[in-house]
């Protein structure tokens, strides 16, 4: 940061008054002299207009019936009459001629003692008002012939061209510099004794006081007082003075006062100090004992939550597989039971064809209910198979996109057939990549339940729907559903742990955490959410995948 430059009172007191006299001076002068110019310029105008129009007037007849004598004759000539006039140097009067047409320079007048001016026939036209140059004045008034009616309307038959010198005017000029120049040196002798004398009444008062302070503070004598000036603004200043050295002196003996204690309270503070020091380390030592259980804890709630998800599936795909090993238990009892019948009708000869062929229709129909129950029963339990080993295991392995989300949707089918929900799933059938199926399977199973849970809420009929693509190295995922919605404030912070909306009805607030860290810590992903409050939310998972080439299902 720069410094300022300091300047001192006297300089700035005597630099102010010079410039507001300089610039009071320059502005009434510029004035004068602006008022002046104009007001000249408008009369040396109309003057030198006049004066055409007369000599254009005079100027008619002869020029009309080319008598130039009556102009230019030395003795009676018309313009003879201009030599009183001595501001005008020249005079010309151009008439049309009869057979070219052509401006012709009919008469002139030339002032005594000036140079000879050259037909000015480009000009004469132009100059419809004065023109002023540096040294003189130029006006070109036309000649109408008056005795045709609308004569003005009709073409001029000549011009009449005049110059006026300036020369009075730049005189008059010259001596209102000079006295100008008079004026000002005066104003700035009356500024500068106006500077002195107002110096030595305010700055001298001031330079005094200056002096007394810097001989109390050098002297650190605080208990002596400014004296009073003949300025009543310095005398308010030495009585602020006086009351902040008054202060001053106060504090200085309340300082000692206080060094006095502090000198006694430092024999202890040592002791304090280890005291405190101590106490901090054991509550630092708890806190961090504390931080250590909370991550324990979170990290359990998160296992119990991939349990209690496995869990929740163990016991549909267990609901589900009884309904076709009970069918086909029911089965074979009957197929049993037939078994007996004939057996007892042949051991008492009573078993006809018609018996025997009932008997075969009937065990074929078992056997196909017992078989197809058996391999539903089969399937299942596969793909409950292949669903708990990925879920459990943390591999990178080969994996069927389209296959894979329906093997997920066929274990959460004993959910899924409780509600009147759509899950629809866009994906290329051949589309195989190699990634860690596990965090994938976990991933999907808690967007769809959270879909269900909240999403879903008030609603008979949700819609979700999963596209997957895979683009260069790169497998995105959007799922997105027609729910609800999420809260903004919600929104915000929905990865982070313990957040949920059902915090009393056995809500965990790890779902989407859990989702968070599979995609970003187990998959090298990035997740993004999207939602407005009634109109559903979306998820974009992005995550590195290689897609495997082609292979027949």
């Amino acid at each position: 940061m720069s410094k300022k430059t300091a300047s001192s009172l006297k300089t700035t007191i005597l630099t102010s008054i010079l410039m507001v006299g300089i610039l009071s001076l320059v502005l009434s002068v510029s004035v004068t002299i602006y008022k002046s110019n104009e007001q000249y310029t408008r009369e040396a105008s109309f003057f030198v207009q006049q004066i055409a129009k007369i000599v254009a007037y005079n100027s008619i007849i002869p020029v009309a019936f080319n008598q130039q004598g009556d102009l230019d004759d030395k003795q009676k000539g018309f313009l003879n009459t201009i030599n009183n006039i001595k501001e005008v140097s020249h005079i010309h009067i151009y008439r049309y001629d009869d057979f070219s047409e052509e401006l012709t320079l009919f008469a002139s007048y030339i002032k005594k003692g000036a140079t000879t001016l050259r037909p000015q026939y480009s000009k004469v036209k132009t100059l419809k008002q004065p023109v002023f140059t540096e040294r003189y004045i130029e006006y070109a008034e036309p000649i109408y012939d008056h005795s045709f009616e609308g004569s003005t309307q009709n073409p001029p038959i000549g011009y009449v061209y005049l110059r006026y010198e300036l020369t009075q005017y730049l005189q008059y000029n010259q001596e209102m510099l000079t006295w100008n120049t008079i004026v000002a040196a005066v104003v700035i002798a009356l500024s500068i004794l106006v500077s002195f004398y107002v110096l030595n009444k305010v700055v001298a008062p001031i330079n005094r006081f200056v002096r007394e302070i810097q001989l109390i503070t050098q002297n650190k004598a605080f208990d002596s007082r400014v004296k009073s000036t003949n300025l009543i603004e310095m005398n308010m200043v030495a009585e602020s003075m006086n009351a902040m050295l008054a202060k001053i002196n106060w504090q200085i003996h309340q300082s000692a006062q206080a060094e006095k204690e502090i000198t006694e309270l430092n024999q202890n503070l040592e002791e304090k100090v280890i005291s405190r020091t101590q106490a901090l380390r054991d509550s630092n030592q708890e806190l961090l004992d504390a931080l250590e259980q909370v991550h324990q804890y979170q990290s359990q709630v998160i296992q119990s939550e991939k349990m209690a998800s496995l869990g929740q599936m163990v016991a549909g795909v267990a609901h589900e597989v009884n309904t076709p090993i009970g069918l086909g238990v029911t089965a074979s009892t009957m197929l049993s039971d037939k078994i007996d019948e004939i057996s007892e009708a042949m051991e008492n000869q009573k078993l006809s064809a018609r018996k025997l062929s009932n008997f075969l229709v009937e065990s074929k129909e078992n056997t196909q209910i017992i078989y197809r129950n058996l391999s539903r029963a089969a399937d299942l339990i596969s793909s409950f198979k292949q669903v708990a080993v990925d879920q459990s295991a943390d591999i990178n392995r080969e994996v069927n996109i389209k296959s894979f989300f329906e093997d997920i949707l066929l274990s959460l089918n004993p959910t899924l057939k409780q509600t009147s929900h759509v899950i629809d799933i866009d994906c290329d059938e051949n589309l195989v990549i190699k990634s860690k199926p596990g965090p994938l399977n976990q991933i999907i199973i808690n967007l769809i339940m959270n879909s269900i849970i909240h999403g879903f809420d008030q609603m008979d009929r949700g819609l979700i729907s999963i596209r997957i693509t895979q683009r260069a190295n790169t497998c995105t995922i959007h799922y997105s559903d027609n729910g609800s919605g999420i809260e903004e404030k919600i929104k915000q912070k929905i990865f982070d742990p313990f957040v949920t909306t059902r915090r009393g009805e056995g809500g965990s607030g790890l779902g989407m955490h859990l989702v968070y860290n599979l995609v970003t810590q187990a998959l090298n992903g990035r997740i993004e959410v999207t939602s407005e409050l009634g109109n559903g939310a979306s998820f974009d998972i992005q995550f590195p995948a290689v897609q495997v080439l082609e292979y027949e299902s």
